[in-house]
């Protein structure tokens, strides 16, 4: 049971957010050289990536995906 809760952790929309989203939007800030008032690119990908997946975990579905 507790691989499974580890599993479950581990692809949870949070993670996801954290992990994919957040560097994947510093990235994006960086190459479109978007100037920030304050912090690294990466601190804002990792906010912006960790509210998407927080926002989700809670709605239960991303933004585009209506639950059912």
């Amino acid at each position: 049971m507790q691989i499974f809760n580890f599993v479950k952790v581990l692809f949870s929309p949070i993670v996801f957010g954290l992990g994919f989203i957040g560097p994947l939007s510093a990235e994006i800030i960086t190459a479109l050289e978007i100037a920030l008032p304050i912090g690294a690119p990466l601190y804002w990908g990792l906010l912006i990536g960790g509210l998407l997946g927080l926002m989700a975990q809670v709605r239960g579905s991303w933004i585009w995906v209506k639950p059912s």
